[in-house]
């Protein structure tokens, strides 16, 4: 199934709408490579093979959940491309507002974790977002969200700290299964239109996140600031097999770079650009205990 929606700058996005998929990603990335003109979008009832940020499995099960792929061809250079991963999170939150017409309590319900998760503000997490390059210029934005609960992993138990829109303890408590179909393409359409508007303004102001007023958006919607945050860094493992250890503090700002500030126990502060940020509870500590795996949340199997 094809469709256009309106709202993309520079010209009608086409939607390409499957039923199954092994991911978005990938299956956007081939069509990429067999010539369908981008931008397009691509969504599925149901990923066989999903996956998410940090390489964690993607829980997709069919017809309970959206996904949804942005091919991109971008004029930046890789290196002026570091705020796409914060619009996409942006831009779900501005198509939830949009679709699910949420104001006062309800719209703070839903924010970010810092970089890009969907969560509510009680810790649970209702979607998340995947960055990939492929290629000098092809950006593929992936974008998931838990449309209808319990989410559940491929052993059938329930994914630990997930949320979801629709049903008994969902954002959206009480309502039945009917339109969940309907409920799905309106978020679709709504998610490629914004993800197109915040990727156009990015362009144009040559991938500033200040100026295009990304930083802006993205700091009004972070659920991290002002959390006792620990944050597991990524990379290589230094000399004699040793991997930084991770750092504890709070979570202050966003700065010019999209990068997350953190305000150390014994004073200083350091902005980190990649890693696996956890909120702490409000009582615990910030510094390293061995009561952290039990005070983070439980998100490590999540969307």
């Amino acid at each position: 199934m094809r469709e256009r929606t309106d709202a993309a700058p520079g010209g009608p996005l086409e939607i390409l709408r499957r039923d199954a998929v092994t991911s978005t990603q990938d299956e956007a990335a081939r069509r990429a490579a067999d010539g369908q003109q981008t931008p397009f979008a691509l969504t599925a009832r149901h990923q066989s093979g999903g996956r998410g940020r940090l390489g964690r499995s993607f829980a997709s099960p069919d017809g309970a959940s959206l996904a949804l792929t942005v091919a991109h061809r971008s004029r930046l250079a890789a290196d002026r491309r570091g705020w796409f991963s914060l619009a996409a999170g942006v831009a779900a939150i501005a198509a939830l507002d949009q679709v699910l017409g949420a104001t006062g309590e309800e719209r703070a319900r839903i924010g970010l974790k810092w970089p890009n998760d969907l969560h509510t503000a009680d810790g649970r997490k209702l979607g998340g977002i995947l960055v990939e390059g492929r290629g000098p210029d092809l950006v593929l934005l992936g974008i998931g969200i838990n449309l209808r609960g319990p989410v559940l992993q491929a052993d059938g138990r329930a994914v630990p700290g997930a949320a979801w829109l629709r049903g008994d303890d969902g954002v959206r408590p009480g309502a039945d299964g009917a339109g969940d179909g309907a409920l799905r393409e309106r978020l679709e359409s709504a998610l490629a239109a914004a993800l197109a508007q915040e990727l156009s303004r990015l362009e144009s102001a040559g991938g500033d996140g200040v100026s295009a007023g990304t930083h802006e958006r993205y700091t009004m919607t972070c659920l991290t600031l002002g959390r006792a945050v620990r944050v597991d860094p990524l990379g290589e493992a230094g000399m004699g097999g040793a991997h930084p250890s991770p750092l504890h503090g709070i979570a202050r700002m966003i700065d010019e770079h999209g990068r997350l500030v953190i305000d150390l126990p014994g004073g200083g502060r350091t902005a980190v650009d990649i890693g696996d940020v956890r909120h702490l509870r409000p009582d615990d500590p910030v510094r390293p205990t061995t009561r952290d795996a039990m005070a983070i949340e439980q998100e490590e199997h999540g969307t």
